[in-house]
């Protein structure tokens, strides 16, 4: 880690009793910094603004947080900057009651540097064993509660694929370990309907405007049979193309012609 600023202060303690570390209770955001800058960074601000709503978390002073963030990415030419914000320090079990002031974590790590040779040639990607649960309620957010991530992480650990592809408990495409996934087939585009699971990633959201139409679809593993090109994005890797999917190798040529939609 480059740096690590915990409520204010650069540190990298964190109270025990902060209910992010308790129970998972808050949400983050995850960008990247480029040229002292944080891409997206109106973005990243309103997807936290969207999850505190969401989950009812006191909301930190986002002009406040906006400045720190611009300031703390000033420092750094290229890196990856998370943002967490929790729902504060005590309350008694899950209740919030008697909490203070939201916890605000930034921190900077450095910058993969496999991503651009991943952009360039693409990836292998599998098909996941571990299926993610269905939750209305926490679709769509990026909250801290991230066990069905880590036992996909470590399902990839084991694995000779770059990426895996995960689907949910009714066998719906959802995502992949850490990106959102497109895949073009006869000449249309399309991505994963995911009111049910899963994360609306800003690089997501910046694919659906570039690309225009898009069908948004719930779709099984059978909708991949005769797919013509896929790619896997979020916005520390921006776009990367799948060049072999579950054996199959695919064109990349189309995916690479695609203009970067992050800067």
């Amino acid at each position: 880690m480059l740096y690590c600023q915990v409520n204010g202060q650069q540190t990298n303690v964190l109270s025990v009793s902060d209910r992010g570390f308790a129970y998972g209770d808050g949400i983050f955001t995850t960008g990247t910094i480029n040229t002292g800058c944080l891409e997206l960074c109106s973005e990243h601000l309103l997807r936290l603004k969207l999850g505190c709503s969401k989950l009812q978390i006191t909301p930190p002073d986002w002009v406040t947080l906006g400045d720190e963030l611009k300031q703390i990415a000033a420092q750094f030419q290229k890196a990856v900057m998370k943002v967490i914000i929790t729902a504060g320090q005590g309350g008694r079990g899950y209740s919030r009651l008697g909490t203070g002031e939201p916890g605000v974590i930034i921190q900077v790590h450095a910058f993969p540097e496999h991503y651009a040779l991943w952009a360039r040639q693409g990836i292998t990607l599998g098909i996941a064993e571990q299926k993610l649960g269905l939750n209305p309620m926490l679709a769509g957010i990026k909250h801290l509660n991230r066990l069905e991530q880590v036992l996909i992480r470590q399902e990839l650990d084991q694995c000779e694929e770059d990426d895996l592809l995960v689907m949910n408990l009714r066998d719906e495409i959802v995502e992949t370990s850490c990106s959102n996934v497109f895949w073009q087939q006869n000449g249309h585009w399309f991505t994963p309907e995911l009111s049910d699971s899963g994360v609306e990633g800003l690089a997501r959201a910046a694919m659906l405007a570039k690309l225009g139409q898009v069908e948004i679809v719930k779709a099984g593993l059978s909708a991949l049979d005769d797919i013509d090109a896929m790619f896997i994005c979020n916005t520390v890797m921006g776009v990367v193309p799948v060049r072999v999917f579950n054996c199959r190798e695919l064109d990349i040529s189309r995916v690479l012609t695609l203009e970067s939609s992050f800067s």
